[in-house]
């Protein structure tokens, strides 16, 4: 099945004949889009770009596939909203009444009250103006001016009259601004290979949004969650480094990487009596798993397997990258001397790797840290709590899988490089 994951040419003829079926089920608008995946992998049957092509258009594809067809299997598991108000974008007309001061423990924020009117500009009361309080505190501190544009939200009180109030600032552009910053870095900086990275990135959020968090509430949240992560290693790899025997090795050593963190967290989390309810957000959760027939069971194992996925994949790819360097350089060079040339690069890596990874599950528990060293707490207090131990182990398991990655990736590597397997043609080097 790997093979003819890689062999993109081939396995492009046969999608073109389900393409034409799966577009009678779908909207025009994605009709068009499918219409130009047919015609990339059209052309990718003939041309020296073959692979980089049928790549870019099979993962395309993917991404249409999942998007349109993920929700006609997945909302049988999402209830109905429980929010009765909607949320609406709306200006401050008039500032009526401001009973506000500066906040004595947060910079930058205030506290009290004001009075506001605010004119609607979208869905059934556009353009009508209301009047409305704004309460401000430390927690929460959207302080209204004349001319804001914020979201606010529209419910009806007991009289079945409309209600509004400042809900938050609209951040919403500011978050676009960043992704098209990011995207122009990446595509000036990195040209080519940046398009690819750029489309494997959008791959895996739409993996990870439109599989793995609704499938969590499936009866199969682990098997649905490794499969998805695994087939995000595919493409990925597949963009980036080519159908390769890189590739191939990198995959499989970070599916074996991020599945033993996974096994790992499983039986020390039950060891430790820890469980999906006892992580952030994992009350709110048990509130709607208790009206679903949904567990919590599966929840900390998947979070350590995306939390893991980055660091090592990073890492399988650096050491499968470094294998096919040493064969290209030295071809009779014996399987164990392969190994330990690898292994000595791995080695290098695992010390800087080990640490980013840490430091990134350091810096997510910093409030955390603070308040346990505010509260001057005892060592047996602290290092007892639930999130704390869920921290702990996140970094450790994540840490052990992405090593234990380098052995395996090392190992596979030596296989492929040096066991006489045959995975597509060999990629062109300038």
């Amino acid at each position: 099945m790997v093979y003819l994951y890689f062999s993109f040419p081939i396995l492009s003829i046969g999608l073109l004949i389900f393409l034409s079926f799966i577009s009678f089920f779908i909207s025009n608008c994605t009709k068009r889009a499918l219409a130009v995946t047919i015609m990339l992998m059209s052309i990718a049957k003939s041309s020296v770009i073959a692979n980089e092509v049928a790549t870019i258009a099979l993962t395309f594809f993917l991404i249409i596939l999942i998007v349109f067809l993920s929700p006609r299997f997945t909302e049988k598991y999402r209830k109905a909203s429980i929010y009765t108000q909607t949320f609406v974008s709306g200006t401050v007309v008039e500032i009526v009444e401001d009973n506000t001061e500066a906040d004595p423990f947060v910079d930058g924020r205030f506290s009290g009250n004001q009075k506001i009117k605010v004119r609607i500009n979208e869905g059934e009361y556009k353009g009508q103006i209301f009047s409305s309080t704004n309460t401000l505190g430390s927690l929460r501190s959207a302080v209204a001016y004349e001319g804001l544009t914020a979201i606010f939200t529209i419910r009806l009180d007991k009289n079945n009259e409309p209600v509004v109030w400042l809900y938050n600032y609209n951040r919403e552009p500011y978050s676009y601004a960043l992704v098209i910053i990011m995207f122009v870095f990446v595509l000036v900086i990195g040209k080519f290979k940046g398009l690819k990275s750029l489309l494997a990135l959008v791959f895996t959020a739409v993996v990870l949004l439109y599989i793995v968090v609704p499938c969590m509430w499936s009866p199969y949240p682990k098997i649905v969650a490794l499969l998805s992560l695994f087939v995000i290693c595919l493409v990925s790899f597949a963009l980036i480094a080519g159908r390769t025997k890189k590739a191939l090795a990198a995959s499989l050593g970070t599916l074996i990487g991020i599945l033993l963190a996974g096994i790992i967290t499983g039986i020390f989390g039950k060891l430790m009596n820890l469980s999906g309810v006892d992580m952030e957000k994992g009350e709110s959760l048990l509130y709607i798993a208790q009206s679903r027939d949904f567990k919590l069971t599966s929840l900390l194992f998947v979070s350590i397997l995306i939390s893991c996925l980055g660091a090592t994949m990073d890492i399988a790819v650096s050491i499968a990258s470094s294998a096919e360097q040493l064969q290209s350089a030295n071809p009779s060079m014996t399987r164990r001397n392969f190994f330990s040339s690898i292994m000595a690069v791995g080695r290098d890596i695992i010390g800087t790797m080990t640490n980013t990874l840490i430091l990134a599950f350091c810096g997510s528990a910093l409030p955390l840290a603070m308040m346990i060293w505010g509260y001057n707490m005892t060592y047996v207090q602290f290092i007892n709590i639930p999130l704390i131990q869920i921290h702990i182990l996140q970094a450790l398991a994540g840490s052990i899988g992405m090593v234990l990655s380098v052995v395996f990736t090392a190992t596979i590597s030596v296989l492929i490089f040096k066991g006489g397997f045959s995975f597509g043609k060999k990629q062109n080097r300038s």
